[in-house]
């Protein structure tokens, strides 16, 4: 099964699957570990910036090993802007690509997403590509306030019939709807998730629908989230967080450690809990 197979699973089963970003390998050697384990696909997700830390060629050649070994893993172009990099995740067969200009009005966001899927669909027609609508902030960090320009209000999100033209227009396979979430996490912020909104999205345009920034919204919205519409949940600030604060332990409880994979250990099991419990959620497991 392909990735846009599981993705109809999704729709007929009211469950979604996990997207969790890498840019180092204890991180990717944890998520091919759970997906194992459960035997449950996961989408692995890398930005420009963890593309470039981690290498694009390498973190394709990666998951295509371990998508020939039956582990249900693909991978996604995590909001990329930058067309060049777009077609290097496209020559590189990335399972999926987000182009995103949702932080533009809806009629440039078109005509940039335009560009994207024209460079994307000469090269491979198979990979499937999303869009994003209405600006999120960027960046998977802790904030002390939320970004300037983030949708948050009702009156600010995309309007069913705009969703409907940007696909339309665009020819994507998914969107990413700004719908009260936020990148990274806002000390003292709860996400108000707009789930009547997510409904009419679903409605208008027919297509699978992603939550970003889901990091800090708890068990129970997601699970309404799903039941809406979603399909897609990304999940990479709590990894973040559990990289840094396990290794800083490590580092405080063995000062004279200078092995690398020994510090790493107490992040990559606390990471590998998180991933259980969160697919299992997505799956409702």
């Amino acid at each position: 099964m392909n990735l846009r197979d599981y993705l109809q699973k999704t729709d007929q089963q009211k469950i979604a699957l996990g997207h969790f970003n890498v840019s180092t390998i204890e991180v990717f050697n944890s998520i091919i570990k759970i997906s194992a384990k459960l035997d449950l696909p996961v989408i692995i997700g890398v930005s420009q910036g963890e593309a470039n830390f981690f290498g694009i060629e390498n973190i394709s050649q990666l998951v295509k090993f371990y998508q020939q070994k039956n582990i249900k893993i693909f991978l996604n172009a995590d909001h990329f802007r930058d067309l060049e990099m777009v077609k290097q995740a496209a020559l590189n067969n990335f399972d999926s690509i987000l182009f995103d200009a949702g932080e533009l009005d809806l009629n440039n966001n078109i005509k940039k997403t335009q560009e994207a899927v024209k460079i994307i669909k000469e090269i491979n027609e198979e990979i499937l590509i999303e869009g994003e609508l209405g600006y999120l902030g960027t960046g998977s960090i802790i904030r002390d306030e939320i970004p300037m320009g983030a949708v948050i209000e009702e009156s600010q999100m995309i309007k069913p019939q705009e969703a409907q033209k940007f696909v339309k227009d665009t020819g994507v396979d998914l969107i990413g709807p700004a719908v009260g979430n936020i990148h990274g996490i806002v000390k003292g912020y709860r996400e108000n998730l707009n789930f009547q909104r997510i409904k009419e999205l679903k409605e208008a345009t027919l297509k699978y629908l992603v939550l970003h920034g889901a990091s800090s919204i708890e068990d129970e919205k997601i699970l309404k989230a799903i039941d809406s519409g979603i399909n897609i949940i990304h999940i990479n600030t709590d990894l973040r967080i559990a990289w840094r604060k396990n290794l800083e332990k490590s580092f405080k409880e063995m000062p004279q450690e200078i092995a690398p994979y020994k510090l790493l250990e107490k992040s990559q099991l606390e990471i590998e809990k998180i991933l259980e419990n969160k697919i299992k959620l997505f799956a409702k497991i």
